[in-house]
């Protein structure tokens, strides 16, 4: 087991894969218990959210949380890959005016069903949609529900350039290919940045080449207790403590917890140990009440 459990924010660099971030940090840790939350494609930069040891355990729970990104535009080009790095399916000049392409951006938030971009990760059949691509292998293209929101003009000087917010899943290139669409010239993403995923933020992260040359890299981790600020706590100690170290809920922890749990509100509860340290996550289930979700070695 890792001596290390916790959550690593890397500003991840563009040009490398999340793979390769991944790999990095098992060296740099030297443990294969690495995980993060979200993946990033090459071509794009910012938020990794890294889980070591214990904390791989709450992936599905970081996953959850909605994510915001600052995207460069090209408008007139159209790409197989939906970004810059792909092959150039059409060029259009751009009729519109400067004004008319950002009040066009602003207004494109809210809940939309789009196509999801044929290079991704998406699955059919058991097949990635980017195989189907390479292998040139017809496939017909899913739609998905994807949500956009706090869009802000980020654009200076040549460089067309945006802030915004979208839930889980959701792609941003699929964002940029609906403008082109509505503009009428094509889009083609030609840069990302990732700047939050769940409540982490890239301000707090740490640059790759510069964790490589930290001496005692553990400093920037943050803690398992802290990874779900918004969720309640609760502490417990003694026979509470030793029970559910042994996937058990005692009598009076029961108790406790139902006064605590909010079903409208509450996915699940955090049980904290004396040292404040993250021992377990509780949530119910319908029709079997409360359920222990997760339990922690850290």
């Amino acid at each position: 087991m890792s001596e290390h459990h916790g959550l690593l924010l890397v500003n991840k660099p563009s040009g490398c894969t999340s793979h390769d971030v991944v790999a990095q940090v098992r060296k740099i840790f030297k443990t294969k218990e690495v995980g993060h939350s979200g993946t990033l494609d090459p071509l794009a930069s910012g938020l990794m959210v890294i889980l070591i040891g214990e904390a791989t355990k709450l992936s599905s729970y970081i996953t959850e949380g909605d994510k915001s990104y600052q995207v460069d535009v090209r408008l007139g080009v159209e790409t197989d890959t939906l970004d810059i790095t792909g092959k150039i399916l059409s060029e259009k000049q751009v009729q519109s005016t400067e004004s008319e392409i950002i009040n066009k951006a602003m207004s494109l938030f809210g809940e939309r069903d789009l196509p999801i971009p044929l290079y991704s990760a998406k699955k059919i059949d058991g097949k990635k949609l980017y195989e189907y691509a390479r292998e040139d292998i017809p496939v017909i293209i899913p739609t998905k529900k994807m949500k956009f929101w706090d869009i802000e003009n980020k654009s200076e000087s040549s460089r067309l350039s945006f802030q915004l917010a979208c839930s889980k899943g959701s792609f941003i290139r699929s964002w940029v290919k609906l403008l082109g669409e509505e503009l009428g010239c094509g889009a083609t993403m030609a840069g990302l940045i990732r700047t939050s995923s769940h409540k982490q933020k890239l301000a707090d992260a740490i640059d790759l080449e510069t964790l490589k040359t930290e001496i005692h890299p553990e400093r920037h981790l943050v803690s398992m207790n802290e990874a779900l600020p918004e969720v309640k706590r609760i502490k417990v100690k003694g026979q509470d403590l030793n029970l559910l170290k042994n996937g058990q809920i005692s009598h009076d922890l029961r108790s406790r917890l139902i006064i605590l749990f909010d079903p409208a509100k509450d996915q699940y509860i955090q049980v904290l140990n004396p040292e404040l340290k993250l021992l377990a996550l509780i949530g119910v289930e319908l029709g079997k009440g409360l359920k222990i979700r997760r339990i922690f070695n850290s």
